[in-house]
C-alpha cells in the first residue's frame, strides 16, 4: 500500500490563497462605479419623465374643468344671451371657485360662436382652453356645445 508522507502533504496546489485583510482591484472598484453610475442616471431619466407626464395631466384635468364650468355657465344663459355673442373668437375668464384659483393660472379659455346651417335659432359654441406645460410645449382642450333656441343643448370635446 502506498501511505502519504508529511513532506508529500505540503506540496504546492493550483489554488492560491489570499491575504485576509486584502481589498478589491482597483478594476473591481471601477466597474462597480459604473454600474451604479449607470443606474443613477436610467433613474433620474425615469423620474423626470415621470414629472412630466404628471404635469400634463393635472393640467389637462384642470383644462376638462374649466370647460365644463363655461360650459355649464352657458347653460344657465337665456337665448337672447347666447344668441347675442359674437360671431368671433372671444376670450372668457374662468368662472372657477376662488378657492381653486391658483391651479388655473397660465390657461387661457376662448369661445367661438357661429350659427348652424344658416338658422339663427341654433348656434355652435366652442372653448378653447390653452396651456404651457413644464417642458414649454402649447398644449389646449376644446369643447362644442350646440344651444338652440328651444333648449336643443349637445357637447362634444376634443382633445
Amino acid at each position: 500500500m502506498f501511505t502519504l508522507t508529511s513532506a508529500a502533504m505540503n506540496l504546492p496546489t493550483s489554488k492560491t490563497t489570499r491575504n485576509p485583510q486584502a481589498g478589491f482591484t482597483i478594476l473591481e472598484v471601477g466597474v462597480a462605479a459604473a454600474v451604479m453610475a449607470l443606474t443613477l442616471v436610467g433613474m433620474i431619466g425615469t423620474v423626470e419623465s415621470g414629472a412630466k407626464m404628471m404635469d400634463v395631466s393635472r393640467k389637462q384635468t384642470i383644462a376638462a374643468q374649466i370647460l365644463r364650468s363655461q360650459i355649464d355657465n352657458l347653460r344657465t344663459q337665456s337665448w337672447s344671451t347666447v344668441s347675442g355673442y359674437s360671431h368671433s373668437s372671444t376670450s372668457v375668464t374662468s368662472n372657477i371657485e376662488s378657492g381653486f384659483n391658483s391651479g388655473t393660472e397660465g390657461f387661457t379659455a376662448v369661445r367661438s360662436v357661429s350659427n348652424v346651417g344658416g338658422s339663427a335659432s341654433l348656434v355652435q359654441v366652442t372653448f378653447t382652453v390653452t396651456w404651457k406645460g413644464m417642458t414649454g410645449l402649447t398644449y389646449s382642450r376644446s369643447s362644442t356645445t350646440y344651444v338652440g333656441q328651444n333648449g336643443l343643448s349637445l357637447v362634444y370635446q376634443r382633445s
